[in-house]
């Protein structure tokens, strides 16, 4: 709807908050339809798979909703609104987790189950094929580099990038200082260029 917290205040996002909190479903609509899209790439960032990516961005603001009572008005609601997320994201690799365990032990009893792409949602604008298939092998470069990075540095580049956070806010959701989380991103862009074997110019 429309595109994004750059385009509202802090007052407006206060007053968002403030009605939502006081049970009006219009203005907490308005929370979801401004936050929702940066919420979802931030979570297919971190997980590679657009559907596991949706249930994330579902729990998310799921826990704003039974959550929205505790918010300090005053505080940064982006911030706020992105550990929500990154604790959903970190909940999801911890079943994830579990589950390879599990796996493991039932190894004896195979069961094939399919296993999606990492690589989804839309392709950017292209001409003709060629360019569709040359789109397409550069966004699989960009996202195998980016799968090779640490975690915490997924973590920084998909808070900065795709949450559309600045680096104050990233070291509010993280716990960092601001300084630490630019050095972090900075690192972060220093091995995914050496992953994908782009020397600094």
């Amino acid at each position: 709807m429309t595109g994004g917290m750059a385009e509202l205040t802090k007052l407006d996002v206060e007053a968002m908050v403030r009605d939502a909190r006081a049970g009006d479903s219009s203005a907490l609509g308005q929370l979801y339809d401004t936050c929702r899209d940066r919420v979802a790439r931030f979570a297919t960032g971190r997980l590679g798979d657009a559907e596991k990516a949706e249930d994330v961005t579902s729990e998310t603001f799921e826990a704003v909703c039974r959550n929205l009572g505790s918010y300090r008005a005053g505080t940064d609601f982006e911030a706020w609104l992105f550990t929500i997320a990154h604790r959903r994201v970190a909940d999801h690799f911890r079943r994830r987790f579990r589950r390879r365990e599990v796996e493991l032990d039932e190894a004896v009893h195979p069961a094939h189950q399919g296993r999606r792409g990492a690589l989804s949602g839309p392709l950017p604008a292209v001409d003709g094929p060629e360019e569709a298939v040359l789109a397409a092998e550069q966004r699989a470069e960009v996202a195998g580099a980016f799968r090779r990075l640490r975690a915490d540095q997924q973590e920084v580049l998909a808070l900065r990038v795709l949450g559309g956070l600045s680096a104050a806010q990233v070291g509010e959701v993280l716990g960092k200082s601001e300084g630490a989380v630019r050095v972090a991103q900075h690192r972060a862009l220093r091995s995914l260029r050496e992953a994908m074997g782009v020397t600094a110019g």
